[in-house]
């Protein structure tokens, strides 16, 4: 689960679910699962396992990111490994259930009209707030938020809606920490209530946003607050589809582009030993007097139980401390420090897929943890008369903060020797300033 918490049960059920839109020259599928994210090897696999078997090129792979699933994004060393490991034939059935799904969406298209729409919503507030003490993890009222959900509705000839796509912007972590059963968190919830005033045979998929710097509030709330604000989500949904413009023009376009976006200059190799000694000293303290080798963290990891205690809500670290978090923080180290070592020029994999209809409709995909202000900037500036904005698609392996953030700092932009996101996902460094013009820039060139 997320944050490498062991689940003890399942709470509800996690979905994927398909829609396949094609106007006979263009086929494309948007995939919606319950799932925290995935790394490109996931991802890739998937994708390729669904054009083998389709014929199906342009496939979006978009993930709602509850913090309460298994653990499928390369976020730690310790919680990627159950994935290769005992996770392995879960993921085998992941892939092979994701394709069959979109398979089944495939063969059985009928003619369609689409309808979009947008109505006012927010399930949560900026997480970055400042202090005296720099940035910290607490609601800023003042802070970027995406408040609204976008529709896409998808109606049969008689009018009824066969599916509803709706996204939002919002970390689903209302369940995450006050729970370790398995959950869909707020998003579950929303697509139940759609799919309850629509009707059961109406295909109700949620799609994450650019929360990159968004909780979903109350942090740590428990399944009732989750599920009311699921159910305010869902009813906001439920008034942009009923209140949905039909979109007049024909034709599927699609257009991509893959950009390399460059990391920060690895430390020091003597910044890197600093710190290993450092944490192998704290591991030591709880572990013994020896410093395991990573086969024996590998053991030690499989005997203690490294499940974190549910924390107070206004706990801003509360994994710091835990046994596990110790030892993946030497792990994370180790690996730092062969980067650096080898001299490693590392560049981040970032993904850039348009769906658009005419100039009525642009459906903007893209990879990783987004903040809020990209698809604030992508509403004013494009030059469609409807959008819809998605992140974490296709791949989640890094944030991907604005510029300003970066001088700031923060869980989400720091980097080393902050003990900050980067250093845990798979590159243990933030990206460079200045990713966020460039970012801009191609996707203008997508849409000039």
């Amino acid at each position: 689960m997320g944050c490498i918490q062991r689940s003890n049960g399942v709470h509800d059920d996690l979905f994927v679910r398909a829609l396949v839109l094609s106007d006979g020259k263009q086929q494309v599928a948007l995939v919606c699962l319950d799932l925290i994210g995935m790394d490109f090897t996931l991802a890739d696999e998937i994708r390729a396992r669904i054009r083998e078997r389709t014929g199906i090129t342009t496939t979006l792979l978009n993930c709602s990111h509850t913090h309460s699933s298994p653990f499928t994004a390369p976020w730690s060393i310790l919680g990627l490994r159950w994935l290769s490991g005992a996770g392995a034939s879960w993921r085998s059935d992941l892939v092979a259930q994701v394709t069959d799904v979109v398979s089944q969406a495939a063969g059985d298209l009928s003619q369609a009209n689409l309808r979009v729409g947008r109505a006012p919503a927010q399930v949560g507030f900026n997480r970055r707030l400042p202090t005296e003490q720099g940035i910290v993890q607490k609601p800023n009222p003042q802070g970027a938020v995406v408040p609204w959900v976008d529709v896409l509705r998808v109606d049969g000839v008689d009018g009824k809606p066969i599916s509803i796509l709706f996204s939002h912007a919002a970390h689903p972590v209302i369940v995450h920490g006050a729970s370790r059963l398995i959950s869909a968190d707020y998003p579950g919830y929303a697509a139940a209530k759609v799919r309850q005033y629509f009707g059961g045979k109406t295909l109700a998929m949620f799609a994450q946003a650019c929360g990159g710097n968004i909780n979903g509030e109350p942090l740590r709330g428990g399944f009732g607050p989750a599920e009311r604000a699921g159910a305010a989500l869902g009813e906001a949904a439920i008034t942009a589809a009923s209140e949905s413009k039909a979109i007049q023009s024909a034709g599927l376009k699609v257009a991509a582009k893959t950009l390399a976006l460059p990391f920060q200059d690895l430390p020091s190799q003597e910044e890197c030993e600093l710190a290993l000694r450092k944490a192998e000293d704290q591991l030591a303290e709880v572990v013994g007097p020896s410093v395991p080798d990573d086969e024996q963290l590998w053991s030690l990891q499989d005997q203690v139980d490294i499940s974190a205690k549910p924390a107070s809500p206004d706990d801003v670290q509360p994994m710091e401390g835990q046994p596990w978090w110790l030892q993946d923080t030497v792990l994370c180290l180790r690996d730092l420090l062969e980067k650096v070592k080898r001299g490693d020029r590392q560049a981040l994999r970032f993904e850039i897929q348009a769906l658009t209809i005419g100039n009525e409709w642009c459906l903007l995909a893209m990879t990783h943890e987004l903040f809020a202000e990209y698809q604030l900037w992508f509403d004013q500036s494009a030059p469609f008369e409807k959008k819809m904005m998605l992140a974490y698609t296709n791949g989640l392996e890094s944030y991907v903060p604005t510029d300003k953030d970066f001088a700031l700092g923060g869980y989400e932009a720091a980097s080393f020797p902050s003990d900050a996101a980067a250093f845990r996902f798979r590159h243990r460094i933030a990206l460079r300033p200045g990713v966020e013009q460039q970012i801009r820039q191609e996707i203008t060139g997508l849409w000039t």
